[in-house]
């Protein structure tokens, strides 16, 4: 039961190369999803704001007005080099 005369077979090499990033996305097709995210979103809106509850629906535009604000200052500000 036991090969003694042989020797075990050798792992294939692997290879060092470091590994490559990921494609990058087209910018359309995420400007897409997020107008296509925001007009999701405007059916709750309405309901919120015609269903007698006016308080939910101004936090609910003050949070959308500082992400928006918060990504066009991120969009603005350029990128940190690399190290």
């Amino acid at each position: 039961m036991s090969d003694t005369g042989t020797t075990p077979p050798t792992p294939p090499p692997q290879d060092d190369a470091p590994a490559t990033a990921p494609p990058r996305r087209d910018g359309c097709l995420t400007a897409f999803m997020v107008v296509t995210g925001i007009v999701l979103l405007f059916p709750g809106l309405c309901f919120i704001a015609f269903a007698g509850q006016g308080g939910a629906f101004v936090l609910i535009g003050l949070v959308l007005i500082g992400t928006a604000i918060f990504l066009f200052i991120r969009v603005a500000t350029p990128p940190k080099p690399r190290q």
